[in-house]
């Protein structure tokens, strides 16, 4: 099944046939899967606020606690936790909070895409390139307003460079590297997740009554890389777009 890159939404007649989307009628599972994903993780995050709020009305000490068994509240402050984590070294608390649910959208929208390659039957959106296309354009429009609304003089003479009469080149340059920026993490994504399901697909098909719990392994190890890449760098690019002292400098 995974071998013959089957898709359960193949089933659906308007998929199958490609009605569905009518300007790009062979990848219409993409925007099925898309939405079903999108779908868990709004369930996710329901049934999350759910039992925080439960929480929220123990007694005591004990609304502080979530409890030594795996729930939605425990794994949904453990993501929390590791996302806010890594944001924590490189922006201060304030944009910390302004930004999280920017990133954290990014790190599990990824995480949750990527880890349908390893289900039976699903065949995950990222490794189409036009999905991360458009998270890869989020991303480059977000750190570029970052830096334009909140001081623009100074982020226009940050890529002007610190030298009045190299200035036009500086400026080229890191116009540029701003574009590229953007690029870089969609082919990444992709051509990660492009290599890993096929490699996990030509695998499966070697493997016909043996079930890969190793490359099974890989799979998650790789998928979460990735989203974690994808995020950290878009933190990295808000961050340097943030006003500092040294832009003059």
């Amino acid at each position: 099944m995974i071998a013959a890159g089957f898709s359960w939404f193949h089933l659906i007649p308007q998929v199958d046939d490609g009605s569905l989307v009518g300007f790009d009628p062979s990848h219409s599972y993409v925007y099925v899967v898309t939405g079903f994903v999108c779908a868990m993780i709004l369930g996710f995050c329901v049934l999350g606020r759910i039992a925080l709020e439960r929480a929220k009305r123990r007694d005591g000490l004990e609304r502080y606690m979530t409890g030594n068994s795996m729930s939605f509240l425990v794994f949904g402050e453990l993501l929390t936790g590791f996302v806010k984590g890594f944001m924590g070294d490189m922006l201060d608390k304030e944009d910390v909070r302004r930004f999280f649910p920017l990133i954290s959208a990014i790190f599990f929208y990824i995480l949750c895409c990527n880890l349908c390659a390893i289900v039976p039957g699903m065949l995950p959106p990222t490794d189409y390139i036009n999905t991360n296309v458009g998270m890869a354009v989020i991303s480059f429009l977000a750190f570029n307003y970052v830096g334009l609304s909140r001081d623009p003089v100074g982020y226009v003479k940050h890529l002007m460079g610190p030298v009045i009469w190299m200035a036009p080149l500086l400026f080229v340059i890191e116009l540029i590297s701003l574009f590229v920026r953007p690029a870089s993490l969609t082919i990444r994504l992709t051509g990660n997740m492009f290599g890993d399901h096929q490699v996990f697909v030509i695998m499966s098909g070697m493997l016909d009554y043996v079930f890969p719990v190793a490359l099974m392994l890989l799979a998650c190890m790789v998928s979460t890389i990735q989203a974690f890449i994808f995020s950290l760098l878009t933190t990295i690019y808000i961050g340097l777009s943030v006003p500092h002292h040294d832009h003059a400098h």
